[in-house]
């Protein structure tokens, strides 16, 4: 997290000392866009929430990321005699992850977890060379499915069936709201066509334990995303004003 955030603060002084040496067009204007393509998601230390260490041994548990569809719509205002740009964007993505456990006991189940969020982003943006740009802002997520927990095992003759586990997982583990910082770079053509790659540090408890007989704890669990997005916007050269 320090390194997080001592990169964003190099990145914001050297944008800032940039844009005063340099300078790119002669007007502001205003684009508005639309993007679509995918993300890789995954829910950190999800493994210390269900099992604390001091409980028992002789279990182990194997974590995964999912791939989803993302996409959203967006503005980019450029500032006049300025490399810099102001964005924002209002996009879908789905947080994911498949954490696998496995014991001595020769119990398995699989904890699934599909986030549908919808997302609000504010950016700085500057353009260092000729259409590629770097980018960083926070994101805010509000949580459209808290209850996005999925179990299945097979363990169903001894402790019962998946589905009822299922719903008392989700009874005492809520899906909360996503804050995190992105850091991003990408190119733009003349005419609108745009290819952005992203990454988002989760610096939010993406889920609330709440009170259970599980023995689960209450744990950090944040987000870590990599996006990758195709855009189409009204081309720069239709000036706003």
């Amino acid at each position: 997290m320090k390194r997080a955030v001592s990169l964003l603060i190099v990145l914001f002084a050297s944008f800032s000392l940039t844009a005063q040496t340099k300078a790119k067009g002669n007007d502001n204007f205003l684009q508005a866009g639309i993007k679509a393509g995918a993300g890789y998601s995954v829910i950190t230390d999800l493994s210390k929430m269900l099992v604390s260490e001091s409980y028992y041994t002789g279990y182990t548990f194997t974590n995964k990321g999912v791939a989803s569809f993302t996409g959203g719509l967006y503005i980019n205002y450029k500032f006049k005699e300025s490399i810099s740009a102001f964005y924002a964007e209002v996009s879908y993505s789905r947080l994911g992850n498949i954490l696998h456990y496995s014991d001595i006991n020769n119990l398995e189940y699989d904890l699934e977890i599909k986030y549908d969020y919808i997302n609000i982003d504010f950016w700085y943006k500057a353009y260092l060379l000729q259409g590629f740009y770097i980018g960083v802002g926070p994101r805010i997520g509000f949580n459209l499915t808290p209850g996005g927990l999925f179990y299945t095992s097979n363990g169903e003759a001894i402790y019962g069936p998946d589905i009822r586990i299922q719903q008392q997982m989700r009874d005492v583990l809520k899906g909360r709201t996503n804050f995190a910082l992105g850091l991003g770079l990408g190119y733009e053509t003349s005419f609108g066509l745009a290819i952005d790659a992203r990454y988002y540090f989760g610096i939010s408890d993406v889920i609330e334990t709440e009170v259970n007989n599980f023995h689960f704890i209450e744990n950090k669990n944040s987000s870590r995303v990599l996006q990758i997005t195709i855009g189409y916007s009204i081309p720069y050269n239709m000036k706003f004003f």
